[in-house]
């Protein structure tokens, strides 16, 4: 968090220097200043800035793609007639999640549609959630699997 607010200091650095007070100057000095602390971070322990930038970067691209998915096969659902939906809840095991990332996984199930996080066992080992298209249990729990370790791959490590 610190590297990307001193990102920003320097974007604001930028214009000043330049005198360009729109957001292409910031923009521009947000990027130099993106591979000016890519380049410095490397040097630094832990993961780079870059890193996480690309990491935040190929999950959005992830999530983008199954969120349109999603809305395709519910439009289908909507437009066709008949009932395609095979409609199952889904006991999900959440073991070794802090709560942020529970949170998040749940948030980011619900805003899929089709599916909806629905409550979280009194033991906390469970997400209950319910999901329009789960036919095969194995297939809807392995794609809930991919979203958790993503997330937690690409964002919280």
């Amino acid at each position: 968090m610190r590297l990307f607010l001193f990102n920003v200091l320097l974007a604001v650095l930028w214009m000043f220097m330049w005198g360009i007070f729109d957001i292409y100057g910031l923009a521009a000095g947000f990027v130099l200043g993106y591979l000016l602390l890519g380049v410095v971070s490397r040097t630094m322990p832990g993961e780079s800035y870059g890193r996480k930038g690309w990491n935040l970067l190929s999950f959005s691209a992830y999530f983008l793609r199954i969120l349109i998915k999603a809305n395709l096969q519910v439009a289908k659902e909507i437009i066709t007639p008949g009932y395609q939906m095979s409609p199952r809840f889904i006991r999900y095991p959440i073991d070794g999640l802090s709560d942020f990332q529970l949170t998040s996984l749940a948030n980011a199930i619900t805003l899929t549609p089709g599916t909806l996080s629905a409550d979280v066992s009194e033991d906390g080992r469970f997400l209950y959630v319910h999901c329009m298209y789960a036919q095969d249990r194995e297939d809807a729990v392995k794609e809930l699997d991919e979203l958790r370790d993503r997330m937690v791959k690409e964002l919280f490590t």
